[in-house]
């Protein structure tokens, strides 16, 4: 029953879950119709001042995290006595839901899935606090998300007293110093990420024992535990992020992936697996957007506006962009440079601002292997969100950190790769607009490929026929 509770601008439709913290609806967000979770916060924490303004303000601030696994936050407000935060709706369920049928292929690809949102999130400022399967979700591309960063990051900022009789979380995946109520930073995550990651491949928590006391303490005085003998090549991965001490941890979620790259070119068959493991889901990615949709009606993508041009360019490329699938899906096989299947058209990014030095200070903090890893994670979402990450925003984006890969190490094969990757996918879109006559759509997207790739072959041709129309040869 949803009767008793309204939100104004929401449609409650069911409710989805329930805890000691707050009850989370499926909505409709009126003015999109919009699917959302909603999530309402429990009276008793309403009630208390410091919590309401605490996760007021950390709330917004979460709503600017803009990350492929990272659950999107749209909107949190209050009306009245109730607070709530309304983010995008994941039916695909939780990773405790999934656990006891994954293969190890698909926890790995999970952990780095999580490894990744955590590594952006860290550098924007946020602790998380409560990593575990049930805050992990899923979107149906297969994807794996970080849920609730606000609330965590909230919940944190109220003294034990005021929170007396709330448990946060759980405490079999706490790192030691969150065990003993210190401060926490980025690497307590990783912590909690390893403990997930145990439980997954081993089977059974970390550490057991008859009440939540026990455990926490287990955290702070026993080993590092062990997986079984099968699986010990990935002991050094559970040794570094569970370590007791934060400085023997991995600085970054971004490191965590690394470590597991190289035990994976140590593994080479598990290494196959993997590989084999992301093929399966872009085939079912594929597969599914090829099904009809029987979800509310919502905007089945996205398309980033930048101005009333441009904003028209992006709506005609679109236009042509789904005719031509349409017309190819069953005729054109695809050539080596496009054979990555394209889910959404590209958008058009919005002009570039006039400063740069904050993205390029951004960019240079970063390590090349944070670099290359994010690069590809960009990359893999922006084919499905119609470019987004992929050329925009400035210095947060694929082009922008293969382009830095590249400078501090020239000739980087997967730098390399990335780039005409993605000028192929601007080529697609570009062609698929100028066939239909499309001209301005087209030769803002022939301008962003070359900015991937300047001496793409395709674009190039692209540039050519633009000119030649345009000059009415």
């Amino acid at each position: 029953m949803t009767d008793s509770v309204q939100v104004p601008g929401y449609k409650l439709v069911q409710k989805i879950g329930e805890g000691g913290m707050a009850t989370v609806y499926l909505a409709v967000q009126e003015s999109l119709d919009r699917e959302v979770a909603l999530k309402i916060m429990s009276p008793a924490l309403a009630a208390n001042e410091t919590f309401r303004e605490q996760f007021m303000k950390e709330g917004r601030i979460a709503a600017k995290l803009t990350h492929p696994h990272l659950m999107t936050v749209h909107d949190i407000g209050s009306d009245h006595d109730v607070y709530y935060l309304a983010s995008e709706y994941l039916p695909a369920g939780t990773l405790r839901d999934r656990m006891q049928r994954l293969s190890i292929a698909d926890v790995l690809e999970i952990v780095r899935d999580v490894a990744s949102g955590l590594s952006y999130a860290h550098e924007m400022g946020f602790v998380h606090r409560d990593v575990k399967p049930g805050n992990i979700m899923f979107r149906n591309n297969g994807s794996a998300v970080l849920a609730d960063f606000g609330i965590a990051k909230a919940i944190k900022s109220v003294s034990a007293a005021t929170m007396a009789g709330n448990a946060i979380g759980t405490p079999d995946y706490m790192s030691p110093e969150q065990a003993q109520a210190t401060p926490v930073d980025g690497r307590s995550d990783l912590y909690s990420l390893g403990a997930v990651l145990f439980e997954c491949v081993a089977g059974h928590k970390p550490y057991e024992a008859g009440d939540a006391y026990a455990v926490a303490l287990m955290h702070v005085t026993e080993p590092v535990p062990k997986l079984p003998e099968k699986l010990a090549w990935l002991q050094p991965l559970i040794d570094k992020s569970m370590a007791k001490q934060p400085a023997d941890r991995f600085a970054t979620g971004d490191a965590f992936v690394a470590e597991l790259d190289r035990l994976l070119a140590a593994n080479p068959q598990m290494d196959a697996v993997l590989r084999e493991s992301r093929s399966a889901r872009r085939r079912a990615v594929s597969a599914a957007s090829a099904a009809p949709s029987s979800a509310t009606p919502v905007s089945a993508r996205k398309w980033i506006f930048a101005g009333g041009g441009v904003a028209a360019a992006i709506l005609v490329a679109a236009l042509a962009w789904i005719s031509w699938r349409g017309k190819a899906a069953g005729s054109v096989a695809p050539t080596a440079a496009t054979s990555t299947p394209i889910e959404t058209a590209p958008a058009v990014p919005p002009p570039p601002p006039s400063e740069s030095g904050a993205s390029d200070a951004a960019l240079a903090a970063l390590d090349l292997p944070t670099l290359l890893s994010r690069g590809d994670d960009y990359f893999d979402y922006g084919r499905k969100s119609g470019g987004e990450k992929m050329s925009f925003p400035p210095g947060d984006n694929a082009i922008d950190l293969f382009q830095e890969a590249l400078k501090r190490d020239p000739g980087n094969a997967r730098a390399t790769q990335g780039l005409q990757k993605i000028a192929a996918f601007y080529a697609n879109g570009a062609q698929a607009a100028l066939k239909n006559g499309l001209y301005t759509g087209a030769d803002v997207l022939v301008e962003s490929g070359l900015r991937a790739d300047a001496k793409n072959a395709a674009l190039l041709q692209l540039k050519a026929q633009l000119a030649k129309a345009e000059g009415g040869g």
